[in-house]
């Protein structure tokens, strides 16, 4: 019987070509998605009409409202659900700075990236024991000029919190961080704004989701290999 993959954020961008990879890899998926319902769907669709032996869970939570993951995993578990990679995708990506005035945005930034993340992680490591995690932070938590304040101090505590969980679920779980750089523009960008920043780094040129897709894959394969952060950047955080 084959193990399930979950992937947060998986209707979309880099979490979809995770989810893709990790069934080519000859995993069912548990797909999550917040308010993309019908991107899901379809992806869940298309994966299924290629892959014949490939189940496919959709699973919808908004990660802004309370959550029992710990709940959610042992009902997933009873339906011989058993997830042995984690992979915490989904994050949310808004300007700040110290002009900002009250928490909201903090609040909002640090439950997306951080807060779930680390519920997450602990409710697989109570529920189901062993397996892979694999967080995406960002290259930029290497760095302390920003533009994005309160999701770089978002970022930065997942990049620690991959290391401790990695000593602290050893040796039945490897957890692992990959930190993408220039990969996808943002919505409303098209290449060329990527190809403007890349100036600016060691290898001048663009990354591509084959790039965080070969890390992924290096991760799962690698038994030796934990509490590290791949930096996908092109040398970005070097600078």
């Amino acid at each position: 019987m084959k193990n399930y993959a979950l992937v947060t954020g998986s209707a979309d961008r880099i979490g979809k070509a995770v989810a893709i990879h990790l069934v080519k890899q000859n995993y069912n998926l548990v797909l999550h998605y917040n308010s993309s319902k019908h991107k899901a769907e379809k992806l869940k669709e298309e994966i299924e009409s290629i892959y014949e032996d490939t189940k496919v869970e959709l699973l919808q939570i908004n990660f802004l409202k309370e959550n029992n993951f710990d709940q959610i995993f042992q009902e997933l578990k009873k339906k011989k659900i058993i997830i042995e990679v984690l992979v915490n995708c989904a994050s949310d990506f808004i300007p700040s700075n110290f002009k900002d005035e009250g928490s909201e945005l903090y609040d909002k930034e640090m439950t997306i990236n951080f807060k779930i993340p680390y519920l997450l992680t602990k409710a697989f490591a109570s529920v189901y024991g062993s397996g892979n995690i694999i967080n995406f932070v960002d290259t930029k938590v290497e760095k302390n000029k920003t533009v994005h304040l309160d999701y770089i101090l978002s970022k930065k505590l997942l990049k620690d919190f991959t290391k401790i969980s990695a000593v602290e679920l050893a040796p039945n779980i490897r957890v692992n961080g990959i930190g993408p750089g220039l990969i996808l523009p943002p919505p409303g960008e098209d290449e060329s704004y990527l190809l403007n920043l890349a100036k600016n780094i060691p290898l001048k040129t663009i990354g591509n989701l084959e790039e965080i897709i070969k890390a992924v894959q290096f991760i799962l394969e690698s038994q030796f290999f934990t509490g590290q952060i791949l930096y996908i950047d092109g040398g970005e955080h070097l600078v």
